[in-house]
Formats: C-alpha cells, sequence, structure tokens
C-alpha cells in the first residue's frame, strides 16, 4: 500500500513539474516562408511580441521586417528609420 501510494505521488510530482516547467515555456516558435525561404519566427506568448530571425541580423521584431526586396537581396530586409 505504501509503495502503491509513493509510486502514484511521484507520478504526480513528474506530471506537476513538466507541466510547471518544460511544456509552458516563454516562446512559441512557428516559422514564415517569403520567396521560398523559410524563416523562424517566435512569438511571446506573454505579449504577444513575434520576432523573426534573419541570417546576419539575429532576432528581429516582426514590426521591423519587410518582405519587399532591397537591392539584389530576396531576404526580408528591416526597416531602417
Amino acid at each position: 500500500m505504501t509503495t502503491k501510494i509513493a509510486v502514484v505521488l511521484f507520478a504526480l510530482v513528474l506530471f506537476g513539474s513538466f507541466t510547471t516547467f518544460v511544456w509552458p515555456t516563454r516562446w512559441r516558435y512557428d516559422h514564415m516562408t517569403v520567396d521560398g525561404d523559410t524563416y523562424p519566427v517566435r512569438i511571446d506568448r506573454i505579449t504577444g511580441s513575434a520576432f523573426v530571425l534573419l541570417p546576419g541580423d539575429g532576432w528581429t521584431p516582426d514590426e521591423d521586417v519587410t518582405d519587399e526586396p532591397q537591392g539584389d537581396s530576396d531576404q526580408p530586409q528591416l526597416h531602417r528609420s
């Protein structure tokens, strides 16, 4: 009986730890495709802010990214103001 209670208690602690520390991470990851190229996008679950991972620029807020090519590059560009 004591072993059965210990196993159930351990399973509940394990499940609780998983649901607290692993599953609800701050970021949700997705992707977007621009001109056949796929770019990772991370979305903050708390604020809803989205960031796009651009080669050479790192994680960039989605408001700063445009899909209009500038020059001869076909990847998304930063809005520079």
